[in-house]
């Protein structure tokens, strides 16, 4: 324990030097200093003569006149001022300021207890902002706090929309290069020893329109530039923010539909419907859109695999949706609920004209390694004939894996997901010589996360880059059609402001009369601010996920199994109770079409081509069934 008379001395001293602190004014840059937080953290300081240069409700920022400035381009001469409460200022105001200096988030700051604010009565000209270029921010991960010497200063700039604006505050991601930000191989900065490393694209900054009290803009999406003066904050580590004094904005969003078939086509699609489901509070918006989407961007594909939709009986309400937006467009509708407690399950659209469909489940009891099912989302495998002389066969394997949240705290998220990929992949293996057509929500990139090559693996391209190995099961490999599109289109989602490719079109071995002619995605749903959700009559921002659309030609002769319009109305002869092996007459306008069977709660259970105008009942259990054939239903009494 130190003396008494040692202690005194030391307390007084620590009281003088707090007093000398905040009685001898500092400037702003001797409070930010060179380093990524401020060398007085914690002490009570004044900096004189300061000025207001943009002003929001309980804050301020504040900027030395230039001609006190260090001119150290590594230290800042802008500071954020936190009042809490109303402060009256307005920018050019000179103002003295003593506060206490803290970090928030990684920004600087002067703020209470104790704060004094006293206006001089001097006004003074804004300082010149500093401009802000495609190599400031620097996209060097090693400098990825490169605009901390700007912090709390002014800056000017004209900007790309990266990334659309999102979330409660309607933050968009900009960026000064001319190249897009994408999602590129390994772990992201600093990364793991030994393994790929991803700079995460530290040129990306954060546009907030309103902080600064102007018009907000919920709307700024990819295809657009914003030109603006705005003060720099930094909100966490390495992450920039620019609130804006004044704004503009140009340019167009990017949409677009893909092509229509051509008549020796057949197209096959997925999208992630993003929630599609009963809870959904805005879900009768979400019908009318997902229905514009399907027809008015992906063209209505011949087989649509779906992501994230809750039910058949949801389902079976898109079908007539889309029947509704576009009379004569008509689907079929199949869903096998999942393993998962959040009721998002993989489903199928399938057009009319499309024989002998069956969908099934692969995987359902697959468990995990480290226990609990493999698969929350069973692979769903669809097949069927193609409607032609003589019918080719397809088989269409949807999937939706194991998102990467959580991929970061511990080893279970990157199991599942490597465990997933292995078990996917020997699906394909057994499959991939008949026509097979891997599609969905990969979840996974067309490259190594460097912990897992999830897409690698199930294609048979798997490097062995990652933490967990990659594996020789699918040979030979599968082409990844998604992968194959030019640069700036391999992508289906925007996070955090890089465009990544996580839905993917994988084509196995065709046969002599099948031939991948195209490959295209829809836009207008990654790139769009997620403010156009709320619209029914725009197709814009169904999901935050793009759709794609493969195109397949053939050379076999394509015969319609579509019934002709206005031939429902004739009788059916339909014994009553029906037993299996009765034989059932179609209507007698129709010769040939697609019997449907489903139960009263809407779920499909029987699918098949009448190659005549009679068919077969098969055994069921007793029970009210409901019959379809070329648009018309019939409740069927089976004993």
């Amino acid at each position: 324990m130190l003396p008494n008379w040692r202690f005194f001395i030391l307390a007084a001293l620590s009281l003088f030097l707090s007093v000398h602190a905040a009685t001898q004014p500092l400037e702003i840059w001797q409070i930010q200093g060179s380093g990524n937080s401020s060398p007085l953290l914690g002490q009570v300081v004044s900096t004189n003569d300061n000025i207001v240069t943009a002003v929001g409700t309980g804050f301020f920022f504040m900027q030395t006149p230039a001609s006190r400035s260090d001119n150290n381009a590594a230290t800042s001469d802008g500071l954020f001022v936190y009042t809490e409460s109303n402060h009256g200022l307005s920018p050019g105001q000179v103002v003295h300021v003593t506060g206490r200096v803290g970090e928030v988030d990684g920004t600087t700051e002067l703020a209470g207890p104790g704060l004094q604010i006293t206006p001089t009565g001097l006004t003074a000209a804004l300082p010149a902002p500093i401009p802000l270029t495609p190599n400031f921010p620097s996209a060097s991960p090693a400098e990825v706090y490169d605009l901390e010497r700007v912090e709390g200063m002014r800056v000017a700039f004209t900007a790309h929309v990266v990334g659309p604006s999102q979330g409660s505050a309607n933050v968009a991601a900009l960026s000064l290069a001319t190249m897009r930000p994408f999602r590129e191989p390994g772990i992201a900065f600093p990364g793991l020893g030994g393994l790929p490393v991803w700079d995460g694209n530290p040129e990306i900054i954060w546009f907030d329109p309103d902080v600064l009290n102007q018009p907000d803009n919920r709307f700024l999406s990819f295809g657009q530039q914003v030109a603006a003066t705005a003060v720099v904050y930094q909100r966490s580590v390495g992450s920039y923010f620019v609130f804006p004094t004044a704004y503009s904005v140009s340019g167009s969003r990017l949409e677009r539909a893909v092509r229509p078939p051509a008549s020796d086509e057949f197209t096959i699609g997925s999208l992630n419907v993003l929630q599609l489901v009963i809870d959904n509070s805005g879900l009768a918006t979400k019908y009318q859109k997902t229905a514009r989407y399907i027809i008015d961007r992906l063209g209505a594909p011949d087989v649509l695999a779906l992501q994230e939709v809750g039910d058949l009986n949801v389902l079976n309400d898109l079908v007539a949706a889309i029947r509704t937006y576009r009379p004569g467009v008509e689907y079929s509708a199949y869903l096998l609920p999942g393993n998962n407690s959040t009721s998002i399950n993989s489903a199928f659209l399938v057009r009319q004209r499309l024989r002998d469909v069956a969908v099934v489940q692969l995987g359902t009891q697959e468990n995990i390694t480290t226990g609990g099912r493999l698969h929350d989302r069973p692979p769903l495998l669809l097949t069927a004939n193609l409607p032609t002389e003589p019918p080719i066969p397809i088989q269409v394997l949807n999937l939706h894996l194991r998102s990467l949240n959580g991929i970061e705290d511990g080893s279970f998220v990157k199991r599942k997901r490597y465990e997933q990929a292995l078990s996917v992949a020997r699906m394909v293996q057994e499959r991939q010589a008949e026509n097979l057509f891997v599609v969905g929500d990969f979840n996974g990139y067309a490259f190594t996360d460097g912990y897992v090559d999830v897409v690698g693996i199930i294609s048979g391209e798997s490097g062995g880059d990652a933490e967990f190995p990659g594996a020789s099961i699918v040979s030979p490999p599968l082409r990844n059609m998604a992968a194959e599109a030019a640069a700036a289109e391999q992508y289906s989602y925007v996070f955090e402001g890089s465009a990544q490719l996580i839905d993917h079109c994988l084509v196995g071995g065709l046969g002599a009369s099948l031939q991948v002619r195209d490959f295209a995605f829809a836009r207008g749903n990654a790139d769009a601010a997620a403010a156009y959700g709320s619209n029914p009559v725009l197709a814009t921002r169904t999901s935050d996920h793009d759709g794609f659309v493969l195109y397949v030609a053939t050379d076999a002769t394509i015969v319609s199994t579509v019934a002709p319009a206005g031939t429902e109305a004739a009788p059916w002869v339909l014994p009553s109770p029906v037993r299996a092996g009765d034989i059932l007459a179609l209507p007698s306008a129709i010769r040939t079409g697609t019997v449907e069977l489903y139960s009263l709660g809407g779920q499909m259970l029987w699918r098949f081509t009448v190659p005549n105008s009679t068919f077969r009942w098969p055994s069921l259990p007793a029970g009210a069934y409901l019959l379809r054939c070329a648009g018309v239903a019939r409740m069927v009494v089976s004993e």
